[in-house]
């Protein structure tokens, strides 16, 4: 695993490109490595086979907000899987 470090990117975006965004993640979660890079910087990241996930979403004076969570341990070591499922439709 490359060596530790942080990545933090802001930026407004349209539709399309949070959708590319997304497939791209999907893809790399896929294959057990996502590289996150901007002008400056990089972080390469190798998915556990389980993860924890997590999902908060709110909408409060016109304004909308989703937060997506996703982490795991870089060690081998065994995790209890949850028997809870989210659903996302479209």
């Amino acid at each position: 695993m490359p060596h530790d470090g942080k990545f933090e990117f802001d930026s407004v975006q349209d539709e399309k490109s949070i959708q590319a965004f997304l497939a791209a993640l999907t893809e790399g979660f896929g294959k057990g490595r996502v590289v996150l890079r901007s002008e400056s910087e990089e972080i390469v990241l190798c998915p556990g086979a389980l993860v924890s996930f997590g999902v908060k979403a709110k909408r409060k004076d016109g304004e909308s907000k989703m937060t997506i969570k996703i982490s795991w341990k870089d060690a081998k070591s065994p995790i209890a899987t949850g028997e809870r499922t989210i659903q996302v439709e479209s």
